[in-house]
């Protein structure tokens, strides 16, 4: 079926019969997914003309919901209130001049909103309706589809490089104190249950005819994702920078890689220590034997930056070197 084309026939996914619009539709049609019958693809009914169309090509009427995007509600509905204690549960509820995806009450009187996120939706539309939450006392947890169309690149529960990221995630990042919640969701099957992942910057090395000790070109879009460890979908309400905000209990990905990396370089000076038997308080450490303690866990790039940017790295400078091989490495020298 062509775009631009119309039809009175649609098949109903939730009743799994077809409907004519001349026969007419069931009562409160537009919570119902309706598909094409000639391609499958979704279309809604536009009832100021009359008749169902494709997504796309709605210039006023009806946009009907994805599947997508009811199967994630539909998740959190049932699943939140088996870790946190629910006084009251609401699907679409009302608030103000906008509707909550999924409304609780929590027994301790917290009023939780959670926005699942299946389609695009602008920073400035994200940001206004976290500041109209918190006008009303209401606690905001946005949730990503992982594979839906509000991401570029998709996402998934690993580690991964150069993933592609929009300014809504990179803002969501930001509000959430360094951590974006997804969960992956293709048609009524959740594949992913919600994780979080953490963006640390991503770049390549460069080198030229008149560098040859190179530079690294960081990428403004891109980002090395580290997946975070969620323990469970318990609730934690949070006061920052004047918005109030629901997230889940996780630990952040930059303090437990800080940990680990301290810990690597303490046994790097121990060992070297034992071996040469010196009492020098200096040591030349190449970051890529510390990075490769960490790296399965935290990936290249965030133990990297920590490395070479956390004031909690004792370290007195960072070297690039050509070592034996003639090969560029960076180095810390430290204080032992």
């Amino acid at each position: 079926m062509d775009k631009e084309d119309k039809t009175i026939l649609a098949f109903n996914y939730e009743l799994g019969q077809i409907f004519n619009v001349l026969d007419g539709l069931p009562y409160n049609f537009e919570s119902y997914t309706w598909l094409c019958l000639a391609c499958k693809k979704q279309i809604f009914y536009n009832d100021i003309l009359g008749c169902f169309q494709h997504k796309g090509n709605k210039a006023c009427g009806f946009e009907a919901e994805t599947i997508e995007h009811k199967t994630m509600k539909s998740y959190w509905y049932e699943n939140f209130p088996k870790f946190n204690s629910i006084k009251t549960k609401v699907l679409e509820k009302k608030v103000g001049d906008q509707i909550v995806d999924v409304y609780f009450e929590l027994q301790n009187g917290k009023k939780i909103a959670i926005e699942c996120q299946n389609s695009q939706i602008s920073k400035k539309k994200l940001i206004d309706r976290t500041k109209n939450y918190t006008t009303k006392d209401i606690y905001v947890l946005w949730i990503f589809n992982g594979s839906g169309t509000c991401v570029s690149d998709s996402k998934n529960p690993r580690n991964e490089e150069d993933k592609a990221v929009l300014g809504v995630e990179k803002r969501v990042h930001s509000l959430y104190g360094g951590r974006v919640y997804y969960m992956n969701v293709t048609g009524s099957t959740v594949n992913e249950p919600p994780y979080c992942l953490h963006f640390a910057p991503f770049f390549q090395h460069k080198t030229s005819d008149f560098n040859y000790f190179g530079y690294d070109k960081y990428y403004k879009d891109k980002r090395s994702t580290i997946m975070g460890s969620i323990p469970s979908l318990k609730i934690l309400c949070v006061e920052y920078k004047g918005y109030q905000l629901a997230r889940l209990m996780d630990k952040h990905i930059s303090s437990l890689c800080t940990e680990q990396v301290v810990r690597s370089l303490r046994e790097y000076c121990y060992k070297t220590n034992i071996k040469s038997k010196t009492d020098d308080n200096f040591l030349r450490i190449p970051l890529k034997s510390i990075i490769s303690s960490v790296e399965k866990r935290f990936g290249f790039f965030l133990p990297y930056l920590i490395l070479k940017k956390s004031n909690k790295i004792k370290k007195i400078k960072i070297e690039r070197i050509l070592d034996d091989d003639y090969k560029v490495q960076d180095v810390i020298l430290i204080r032992t």
